[in-house]
């Protein structure tokens, strides 16, 4: 059996007893499953790629620790966890900049963009009136990590847009998961106490990290149309 193949199976094992460990609240299993999952992410990023890249690397870390931290029951666990994800957004923007091409908009183009702008910042400002109120201490922490990924999103739908690479699309996906996973995940914590919510959270947290080592072997070829 080839390396890649076994690392796939062991992370589809590793995967399914994570959202299984979230159904069950098994967290004694979620405890020891959990933090294998991005090791698994980096050794399959690792054998599927000629150079490593060190940033790339640093978000995987981030991501690792950040669940190190919430599955830990130390003084101000969640805060760090809030710093972890916030830096590796962060990062993230670094490879914005890095697949940076000269904007070519369309008519159409601009259409969808506004209409996304609208509804992205609608969403956004009702998750945080539904958050704000039960934030507590931490409400500092939460505005800057709530900035950070509505900016990082804005930035991946532009980008993917102007260019539309299979690079630019497995970035804006990993990032919509990202979006998605965190949107539940404080609902979840400072709305209303949901177990769907924590499937969500759980399932979509897996697939964002593995769409962001689908974003780095990916082709950065532009393959935009002239239209629609």
């Amino acid at each position: 059996m080839k390396t890649r193949t076994f690392i796939k199976i062991l992370l589809i094992i590793t995967g399914g007893l994570c959202v299984l460990s979230t159904v069950m609240q098994w967290t004694v299993l979620e405890f020891y499953i959990k933090p294998t999952t991005v090791p698994l992410f980096f050794m399959l990023y690792w054998f599927n790629t000629k150079k490593i890249d060190l940033s790339f690397v640093m978000v995987l870390l981030l991501c690792f620790l950040g669940d190190i931290f919430l599955l830990t029951d130390i003084h101000n666990s969640f805060v760090y966890v809030l710093i972890c994800y916030s830096v590796c957004y962060l990062i993230l923007f670094y490879f914005l900049y890095k697949n940076y091409k000269p904007i070519d908009y369309g008519t159409t183009d601009i259409i969808y963009l506004s209409v996304f702008f609208v509804a992205w910042t609608l969403v956004a400002y009702e998750i945080y009136d539904a958050i704000e109120g039960a934030m507590g201490d931490i409400k500092l922490y939460g505005v800057v990590y709530l900035l950070i990924l509505y900016f990082l999103f804005i930035g991946a739908v532009f980008q993917y847009i102007n260019i539309r690479s299979a690079k630019s699309l497995w970035f804006l996906i990993a990032i919509l998961n990202f979006v998605i996973s965190d949107s539940c995940f404080a609902l979840d914590k400072f709305y209303i106490s949901s177990i769907e919510f924590e499937i969500i959270n759980s399932i979509y947290q897996l697939l964002a990290v593995f769409f962001l080592v689908q974003f780095q072997m990916a082709s950065p070829v532009p393959l935009k149309l002239n239209k629609l």
